[in-house]
C-alpha cells in the first residue's frame, strides 16, 4: 500500500488500551486489561514485548487469532 501525505500507513501493533477496544468493536469480547494481560503472559494471545516493556500486539497475528477462536466455536 502506498502511503502519501494524506493517508496513513496501516497500524502494525495495537496497544493493551487498542487492543480491548478492538475485540470489543470488532469481535464483541468484552475484556479487561488484566484479563488480556493474563493472556499475554500464559501464551494464549499473540503479543511482542517493547524495548521499554510494554506489549505490543500484532494486528494480523490478532486477525488470525480471533479466526482461530471463530472456528474453534464453530465446531
Amino acid at each position: 500500500m502506498e502511503t502519501t501525505q494524506f493517508t496513513r500507513p496501516a497500524k502494525a501493533y495495537y496497544s493493551t488500551d487498542e487492543l480491548v477496544a478492538f475485540l470489543f468493536d470488532f469481535a464483541g469480547m468484552t475484556v479487561t486489561k488484566g484479563t488480556v494481560f493474563k493472556w499475554s503472559m500464559s501464551g494464549k494471545i499473540p503479543c511482542q514485548k517493547a524495548p521499554n516493556g510494554r506489549l505490543l500486539f500484532p494486528v494480523h497475528a490478532i486477525k488470525k487469532w480471533l479466526e482461530g477462536n471463530a472456528e474453534n466455536e464453530e465446531a
